[in-house]
């Protein structure tokens, strides 16, 4: 009569080896899509923030920017990057040009809440998206032109400043997502006069017949 034979201890480590990396493959066959939908919602929120800014500014005759900030406690506990549009307080009451206040040139509303009249609602960025592009992206009061300056001042004091507003022209804003997404970069293309901004998938028929250099250039280090 035979005696039934168990598993020895190495044939069940190979088993559970095996079991472990198919349950790893199919995790992130999971998890992919749904960073995809992350990065798709946040970009097209990153989107909609720059119209609504452009309109803000506008309609209340004040600069209003864009920032990214980086480990931002939200609500619920987690850290996260978080992005939004700030509509900032002058210095007087009648002089746009005073905008922002000094102590808010290189300073959010988050950590300063009196450089702001108002705030839209945070857009949080996936840790698979680079947006910092869009950080200091500004509508400037009244006409709406956008300017992406080297901080956050909104071309503060230089609103007359022909030359120094179109050196100033933000262009494509590259979102750039990270190797593990496998997504093609998407662009944030504003209109320098109008301020006026429009979306383009890289990955889309549209960039593929207008061949955009911005689209193929090497990304910088994310």
């Amino acid at each position: 009569m035979m005696r039934a034979r168990g598993m020895t201890l190495l044939e069940l480590m190979i088993a559970l080896a095996v079991v472990g990396l198919m349950l790893s493959m199919a995790l992130m066959g999971i998890q992919r899509p749904i960073d995809g939908q992350r990065e798709s919602a946040a970009t097209r929120e990153l989107w909609s923030s720059a119209l609504r800014a452009r309109q803000r500014a506008i309609a209340t005759n004040q600069p209003v920017r864009i920032v990214v900030e980086r480990d931002i406690t939200m609500p619920d506990g987690m850290v996260r990057t978080v992005a939004r549009w700030e509509r900032l307080t002058c210095g007087n009451n009648w002089d746009n040009n005073t905008c922002p206040q000094l102590d808010c040139v290189n300073a959010t509303c988050r950590t300063n809440a009196a450089c702001c009249s108002e705030v839209g609602p945070d857009i949080i960025i996936p840790d698979t998206m680079n947006a910092a592009s869009v950080h200091g992206l500004c509508y400037l009061p009244g006409m709406g032109r956008a300017v992406r300056p080297g901080n956050l001042g909104c071309m503060q004091g230089q609103l007359d400043n022909t030359a120094a507003l179109a050196a100033a022209a933000p262009g494509n804003l590259q979102l750039n997502f990270n190797a593990e997404s496998g997504r093609p970069r998407s662009l944030l293309m504003v209109e320098p006069l109008t301020g006026l901004a429009s979306l383009l998938d890289c990955d889309s028929k549209q960039a593929e017949n207008l061949s955009v250099p911005a689209c193929t250039a090497q990304p910088p280090p994310y």
